[in-house]
């Protein structure tokens, strides 16, 4: 249910950060665990949306040097 209110919202959305979602989502749905933490690369392309998106989905979020991850 969750997930179908958060999909009804990215018509409000542009293109770029819809992109971002769906990387994200991606990148979390790797995860074998629950994730609770996003590493991110400073200079990340979506460095805020995927904050954001992180924040929203209760992640603790870790700015790094290194590859971007959820886990």
């Amino acid at each position: 249910m969750k997930m179908f209110e958060a999909l009804e919202t990215l018509d409000d959305y542009a293109d770029d950060q819809y992109s971002a979602y769906l990387e994200y989502t991606a990148l979390k749905d790797q995860c074998i665990i629950d994730p609770t933490t996003l590493y991110i690369e400073k200079g990340h392309e979506y460095f805020s949306e995927w904050q954001y998106f992180a924040k929203a989905d209760g992640l603790e979020v870790k700015i790094i040097d290194g590859v971007t991850r959820i886990c």
